[in-house]
């Protein structure tokens, strides 16, 4: 397979890394909430891409917070806006927790 197929074929990998400063901090959580790790995330395209293309990286704000079942298990997944779509970060349910609920931009676990 060619260099030029291997890269069409490649499928777009985002890789998120959170932007630093006090305005990308999500609000505190109190007690059973967890919320969303950040309010802004940047993503990238992190296959390599033959010269002379190149990606440019895009910042995504936060969209919604849900449950969703991910490798047959309940995961808190936050969805991020970027490259016209949806990008997630997502999290195993809190230890000791058994239920969580999606409610705005957090999850009310107990």
């Amino acid at each position: 397979m060619t260099r030029s197929a291997i890269t069409k074929l490649a499928v777009l990998v985002f890789g998120l890394a959170t932007a630093t400063g006090q305005r990308n901090q999500p609000p505190k959580a109190n007690g059973n909430e967890v919320v969303c790790p950040v309010a802004e995330v940047r993503t990238d395209i992190v296959t390599p891409l033959p010269k002379p293309w190149r990606t440019t990286q895009q910042r995504g704000k936060l969209q919604s917070a849900e449950i969703q079942v991910v490798a047959g298990e309940k995961t808190l997944v936050c969805r991020y806006w970027a490259y016209g779509t949806q990008v997630s970060v997502m999290r195993s349910f809190p230890e000791g927790t058994r239920d969580c609920r999606a409610s705005g931009n957090k999850f009310e676990c107990r």
